[in-house]
């Protein structure tokens, strides 16, 4: 799909002071979103976790990704939860481990974005007992790795624990 390949412009347009450019833009996203949700979503995550890519696009595409599967409104959420979960696992599989790799990004504020995203994953999936080496993989962050990607990884768990009752 073309959008795969130009994700990171129309997100930085999105962003355009011009009202025009960034309608155009939030239209190609939806449009994308409502396509192909799987790739829209690894698109997103491939996005955030680039370190190539803009800071901007980087932190957009972490928001609408948060933003695809959480909502304040009761009955959004409980679509949004049973959407992830129809998701083909391959697809998933890595979209999560690209949020996990980005915990280790140079940028703190892609690392902080995917902190708060696989929390909300965490909070679609640890409840219907997926997931569960999650919670391990964290821990031995800790114990590691350099100390941004361990500030990272507990910034992560503390977002797990508001996110998953236990």
């Amino acid at each position: 799909f073309q959008m795969a390949m130009e994700v990171t412009q129309i997100l930085l347009n999105a962003q355009a002071v011009d009202g025009a450019v960034r309608k155009q833009a939030e239209d190609n996203l939806k449009q994308f979103q409502e396509q192909n949700l799987p790739s829209f979503l690894i698109s997103l995550a491939g996005e955030l976790a680039n370190d190539e890519k803009p800071v901007e696009s980087r932190r957009l595409a972490g928001l609408i990704l948060k933003n695809a599967l959480d909502s304040k409104e009761q009955h959004k959420k409980i679509e949004f939860v049973q959407r992830w979960l129809a998701i083909d696992p391959t697809f998933k599989a890595q979209i999560k481990a690209l949020l996990l790799r980005t915990l280790s990004s140079p940028s703190h504020d892609a690392r902080s974005t995917a902190s708060q995203v696989i929390a909300k994953v965490a909070g679609i999936e640890l409840p219907h007992k997926q997931w569960p080496e999650l919670i391990v993989s964290l821990l031995s962050n800790v114990h590691q790795l350099p100390a941004p990607t361990r500030q990272a990884t507990l910034e992560t768990l503390g977002y797990i624990c508001e996110e998953v009752s236990p």
